[in-house]
């Protein structure tokens, strides 16, 4: 701590009670008046610049956004341009008769076709394209003007073709790059670093392309969209293409299609090039803006990326970047004034507080002297208050005041003085009484408790006979609910052998009925047995008769000889069909017979076993009738139980009221003691208070002398 905070020891040191009230008061005002001046000042300033950065940043990403859509618009243009001469049914037709031309000077007269085509296509839109080459599929070429392409040049290997044939592409963006095609007759401004916008060729009623147009762009033509743009506070627009090459830079046009890092330090900081790391964050998004650290200044930066025009992959970014120090030169001078008129105003306050503080201090002085004057003892001094209306005026009069005050209070004190010694007296005497009563009021306390206790004694004694009795109570209660519960159960249990006596009651009766509809089943089934008895015997009469009927006839058929052979054969079939009824109708007379002897025998069966159930129907009729005087007898025991419970209830309730008188009589006891204990304790405070009191009245019977003499020793 001591390390971290050295000053700590001067300012022990610094003993501010010794300092006059005008310099303290002084010193605070000025700290004050310094603080919010400088809070106010520095707060506004930081407002200002922050409003005023936020309203430069929403002005140029707006100028910025709208340069990038006047460029967007502009190459969209030049895009149409070239998209119009590429699918022109007249150069892909002539393209596609120079690649199949064989002669050499049917070639020569195609493209000198195809170059006078594109010689007047880049007259009109001269103010757009410097100049525009066409390169067939077989690699002929031809180029817009009067100059061309050199004979020593290999037009397969210059890069900047060869890499827009290898990669199948339509259409292509080139960013700035170094001219890498020599041409006879240069007249097109093209030296140098050259903007190029390559198509395919196509025709209507063909998908494959019959060559490729290259469109070497005039960069007057994009440079004016930059020019054109105002910027506020001195700041820079220039375009980075998607490599970090500088794309259109109005400010410089010799950093056409240079590396930003190939450029000197010096004209990076001249005209503000982004570095590396602002250039990968812009890179990063769409557009925005964002205030950084640039080759040590600090500068607020926009930017707005043309990402695609019709399609075709552009990567251009529209970049802005100011100073903030010129920005906010205007508001630090501002400032600066402000700073200028606080401090007069500053001075002014110190100045008009010394003169108020000179004042104030030069009347406390006086009261000051005034009151040491009277810490002396000195009442007796003539003091005439100022007749002020302000505080120090307020003040005057209120110590004139109190000095009247003071006076009069030392003759009140003296007189009661005098009183006070005289009722200490008195007093003392009559607390000498009270003590002695205490004590004679304790000792009886003390007896009142003892007796107390003793009958606590007796009445815990009584309330656990009581409790002893309540338990056997209690017991016998549970009994009694015992018996009431078997009685119950056997109640239950007759009724359920009286309902099971009546269910065999009218089970014996509904047997006795079925024996008698059995008897008379048994009855008819004889009467009908002899029934089919009477009809087997007809059965046997006409099976005889047919036996007879099939001898006659098998003797006539005997007669008939030959032709009688069939009829022979029928009386043959009809005597085994008599023969066969004969001795079914004997089987079916045996069989009925049989049948006849069981159901009789069924019959005396049943004759005597309807005996036996009309004797059961006695017996479950006796055993009905005794049930009925069991369940008699148990409602009787069951009323006779009942009221030996009503008698156990009301020893329950007369028992526990005696109970409850007993706790009554225990808390009553315990609450006497309690309150016993209570008012000796009260009594001995009381004693304790009394002592007290008497001490503190010979205190004040001490006091009260000394205050009479120190009265006197004033007067």
């Amino acid at each position: 701590m001591k390390a971290r905070f050295p000053f700590k020891n001067y300012i022990s040191k610094i003993n501010l009670k010794n300092t006059s009230i005008s310099i303290k008061l002084n010193v605070i005002i000025s700290l004050i008046m310094i603080l919010s001046l400088s809070v106010s000042i520095i707060y506004s300033f930081n407002v200002v610049l922050g409003i005023l950065i936020e309203q430069v940043k929403e002005a140029t990403v707006q100028v910025t956004r709208q340069t990038t859509l006047n460029m967007q618009l502009k190459l969209e243009e030049l895009d149409q341009l070239a998209q119009d001469l590429s699918r022109n049914d007249e150069i892909a037709g002539l393209v596609t008769n120079l690649n199949n031309a064989e002669d050499e000077l049917v070639k020569v007269g195609y493209d000198s076709k195809i170059k006078t085509i594109l010689t007047d296509y880049a007259n009109r839109n001269g103010e757009k394209i410097n100049a525009v080459l066409l390169v067939s599929n077989n690699y002929s070429n031809s180029m817009s003007g009067q100059q061309g392409v050199k004979t020593t040049v290999d037009i397969s290997k210059v890069e900047s073709i060869k890499s827009f044939f290898d990669s199948k592409e339509n259409s292509r963006w080139y960013d700035p790059y170094m001219q890498d095609l020599d041409i006879l007759q240069d007249s097109t401004g093209m030296g140098g670093y050259v903007v190029t916008l390559a198509k395919g060729i196509f025709s209507s009623t063909s998908l494959k392309s019959q060559g490729k147009l290259f469109f070497y762009l005039n960069y007057n033509n994009l440079a004016k969209v930059l020019q054109n743009v105002n910027m506020s506070y001195d700041g820079r627009i220039y375009i980075i293409g998607n490599n970090g090459n500088i794309i259109v830079n109005p400010k410089e046009r010799g950093h056409f299609g240079m590396d930003v890092n190939s450029v000197s330090q010096e004209d990076k900081e001249r005209l503000l090039y982004i570095d590396e790391d602002m250039f990968k964050r812009i890179k990063s998004e769409k557009d925005g803006a964002f205030t950084g650290e640039l080759y040590g200044k600090e500068v607020l930066v926009t930017f707005s990326t043309i990402d695609v025009i019709n399609g075709t992959m552009l990567g251009w970014t529209v970049v802005t970047v100011t100073e903030v120090d010129k920005i906010t030169e205007n508001v630090s001078n501002v400032a600066f004034q402000a700073i200028i008129i606080g401090i007069i105003c500053l001075i002014l306050g110190i100045l008009f507080t010394w003169i108020i503080n000179r004042d104030i201090t030069k009347n406390i002085k006086i009261l000051v002297n005034r009151m040491e004057e009277v810490s002396k003892g000195n009442l007796s001094i003539d003091y005439i208050a100022d007749e002020r209306k302000d505080e120090i005026g307020k003040l005057s009069r209120g110590f004139a005041r109190m000095m009247k005050s003071l006076n009069s209070l030392l003759i009140s004190i003296k007189s009661a003085s005098d009183i006070t010694v005289d009722a200490s007296s008195n007093v003392s005497a009559k607390i000498q009484q009270t003590y002695a009563s205490i004590q004679e009021t304790n000792a009886i306390l003390e007896t009142v408790r003892d007796k107390s206790r003793q009958q606590g004694i007796i009445v815990k004694d009584g309330r656990e006979k009581i409790l002893s009795t309540q338990n056997e109570i209690n017991k016998a209660k549970d009994t009694m609910k015992n018996v009431d519960n078997v009685i119950s159960k056997s109640k239950d249990i007759s009724e359920d052998n009286k309902n099971a006596v009546g269910l065999l009651n009218e089970m014996s009766r509904n047997v006795n009925t079925a024996m008698i509809e059995i008897s008379q089943r048994t009855k008819d089934l004889i009467t009908t047995s002899t029934e089919i008895t009477r009809f087997t015997k007809k059965i046997k009469e006409i099976s005889e008769q047919t036996k007879l009927i099939a001898l006659n006839s098998a003797i006539e058929s005997a007669k008939l000889g030959a032709e009688g052979r069939s009829f022979h054969l029928l009386s043959e079939e009809a005597r085994t069909l008599a023969a066969k009824t004969k001795e079914l109708s004997g089987n079916i007379e045996y069989i009925i017979q049989n049948l006849i002897n069981k159901i009789y025998d069924t019959h005396q069966d049943v004759i005597k076993l309807r005996e036996v159930v009309e004797n059961g129907e006695d017996s479950v009729q006796n055993i009905t009738d005794s049930f009925d005087k069991n369940i008699a007898f148990l409602n009787e025991v069951t009323r006779h139980v009942s009221d030996i419970q009503h008698v156990f209830l009301s020893i329950d309730s007369f028992v526990q009221d005696i109970v409850t008188t007993i706790e009554y009589i225990s808390t009553s006891s315990e609450s006497n003691l309690q309150d016993i204990s209570d008012v000796s304790v009260a009594m001995s405070e009381q004693m304790k208070s009394q002592e007290s009191l008497l001490e503190e009245t010979v205190n004040l019977l001490n006091l009260s002398q000394e205050l009479k003499k120190k009265a006197q020793e004033i007067n």
